[in-house]
């Protein structure tokens, strides 16, 4: 699975109102740097990225949709690392912003941290939302195992 911030950009509109100029610009520069810091290998050092670009944006953070991609980002980087645990929080705090519940990747990085930790029953409905959301193109960059538990458990042809 791989995932970059750059559609953080999408996040500077909120239904109701807008970031401002200055708090988006500092974001979006952020966000890049951090999914250059990925691309380098530097996992550690992009979340950082992330986290100072999160910590930017106005309260309720959840409310704006970069702060979706921002903890998206991070859950991304952290599984790569092989920090489940740390990533499913991640983004589970992405799925609880803007509308993070109906993001197709966030719910994949659910379903396979769920799936990973040994929890398969309760990854099937992130997975199943996940390929619902985006079809089965979402699995394309990830391990076969989880659109395999699909097809296991009969959801999916």
């Amino acid at each position: 699975m791989s995932f970059t911030s750059r559609s953080v950009q999408r996040g500077r509109i909120n239904m109701e109102e807008e970031l401002p100029d200055d708090i988006y610009d500092r974001v979006s520069d952020l966000s890049e740097r951090g999914n250059d810091l990925l691309e380098a290998g530097q996992a550690d050092a992009a979340i950082v990225a992330w986290q100072s670009a999160l910590a930017l944006l106005p309260e309720p953070r959840r409310k704006w949709e970069a702060a979706m991609w921002l903890h998206a980002s991070i859950g991304d980087a952290q599984q790569q690392q092989g920090e489940t645990e740390a990533a499913l929080l991640s983004f589970q705090e992405a799925a609880e912003s803007a509308d993070g519940y109906a993001n197709g990747f966030v719910q994949l990085g659910i379903g396979t941290c769920l799936f990973d930790l040994g929890r398969k029953a309760e990854s099937t409905d992130h997975l199943l939302r996940a390929f619902m959301a985006e079809g089965e193109e979402i699995f394309e960059e990830s391990d076969p195992k989880y659109f395999d538990h699909l097809r296991s458990q009969k959801l999916i042809d």
